[in-house]
């Protein structure tokens, strides 16, 4: 589901944090690449981490129970020092830095702040409330539900409620979202190169999957479902009748579908090696009770590697492709850090990045990264060929929660419109990937 999430990338910043944008993302997964900006929920790695160097307090922390609540061992008769709250749950009991590992593994419910910097919305923020399960047989296997809201600068508002988590054993990992909301946007057609701004009333937005694994080595496939029904109004008139009759109406959509997936990420949230790549395609059917017949492919690639003891990269590749008669809003866009939401899109789009991260010590990592996207209008011609746009930047993070192997920080890019700042949770593909 997490390529619904990165569908963020298609509400046309119609709700790509974490995994419907917390759910309002969900929702909007179709917001291209609204989800690069919407900050992440920082939860528990879907994926086993190593466990090495960790110690059988941290396990347990990790898994949810409690831990000790003594500094040291007392000496025989004396009382236990207790530790104090925020001792206890956001210092770190290895360096005494600030960590947030207890506190989010402990479960239950999490209040957490959601800050979107994307320049096409104007910015914004919102608040979600998180339920975190975690078996204490297989602190892996985290059960989580969101529901959230959140507002933005242009007056674009959405909630809704998502919810992930393990069935049969594990062996089938199922995802679904639920929201609605209004989105203020700005689409760049052939025929107005400079924008022209509509809104996107969403009634309602369902989407989810269910893949079940096959063998043990990370593969997993299964069925992926979007169903969606809106209304679009457009502040201009005169515009060409490729584009008009997607406006000033009611949509109802309804798409099935099929992904193959295969994960082997040593961590989830701030991934340092391994590989995450998938294949889906969604079909929009009168039979599943959409009122257009079109088709959307995605073909992803994540690559993570290390080249010694402080260097890291990663690199990912992307294609995304719409076919039939399918709304001008849900076309993809190119996702890179330093290119505007849904500035480029096209019936093919291809996206490209790769990053080199410094770290200089066990919390703190520098970067730097560069990437190249093109789009193809394809047959329809809704939009320009883009030809190659480039953008890349710099950025830092520090590991807030060592025990889940969360990184947070903040990305400068600069890209054909300028600067973009972004703040992260986790690796800033994260919604990008599975």
């Amino acid at each position: 589901m997490r390529s619904r999430m990165r569908q963020v990338s298609q509400l046309s910043v119609q709700l790509r944090l974490a995994h419907v944008l917390v759910a309002c993302a969900f929702l909007c997964a179709g917001v291209p690449a609204l989800g690069q900006s919407i900050t992440p929920l920082p939860l528990p790695p879907d994926q086993p981490v190593s466990r090495q160097g960790v110690t059988d307090e941290e396990t347990q922390a990790a898994a949810g129970n409690d831990v000790p609540d003594t500094d040291v061992t007392p000496d025989a008769g004396e009382p236990p020092k207790k530790k104090s709250f925020i001792k206890r749950y956001f210092v770190d009991e290895e360096d005494g830095k600030v960590d947030f590992s207890n506190f989010l593994a402990k479960g239950g419910f999490i209040p957490l702040p959601i800050i979107i910097t994307e320049p096409v919305v104007d910015g914004g923020f919102g608040l979600a409330a998180v339920f975190l399960t975690v078996p204490k047989d297989n602190p892996n296997r985290v059960r989580r539900r969101i529901g959230a809201a959140f507002k933005t600068g242009n007056g674009s508002t959405g909630g809704g409620y998502f919810e992930a988590g393990y069935a049969f054993d594990g062996r089938l990992n199922y995802r679904v979202g639920i929201g609605r909301g209004n989105f203020r946007l700005e689409a760049f057609p052939a025929f107005a190169p400079n924008g022209i701004k509509y809104t996107n009333r969403y009634k309602y937005g369902i989407l989810g999957s269910a893949l079940w694994s096959i063998g043990d080595q990370g593969w997993s496939a299964g069925p992926v479902f979007d169903f969606r029904k809106l209304s679009s109004g457009l502040e201009i008139a005169g515009v060409p009748e490729g584009i008009a009759r997607d406006f000033n109406n009611t949509l109802t959509t309804g798409a099935l579908g099929f992904g193959v997936h295969f994960d082997g990420r040593n961590n989830s949230l701030t991934p340092t090696n391994g590989i995450n790549t998938f294949v889906e395609g969604k079909f929009n059917r009168g039979a599943f009770g959409s009122d257009r017949d079109y088709e959307e492919y995605d073909a992803h690639f994540y690559g993570f590697s290390r080249f010694g003891s402080s260097l890291h990269g990663s690199l990912k590749l992307e294609f995304d492709g719409i076919r039939g008669d399918y709304p001008s809003y849900f076309a993809p866009a190119i996702t890179l850090r330093g290119v505007q939401a849904i500035r480029y899109q096209g019936q093919n789009v291809v996206s490209t990045e790769a990053e080199l991260a410094w770290q200089l010590s066990n919390r703190w990592t520098l970067l730097a990264f560069g990437g190249v996207g093109a789009t193809d209008a394809g047959s329809r011609r809704i939009f320009k060929d883009s030809g190659l746009i480039a953008a890349g930047g710099a950025g830092f993070r520090y590991r807030l929660a060592r025990k889940l192997g969360l990184d947070v920080g903040i990305d400068i890019a600069y890209g054909p419109g300028g600067r973009v700042f972004y703040i992260q949770f986790g690796h800033a593909w994260a919604l990008r990937m599975d």
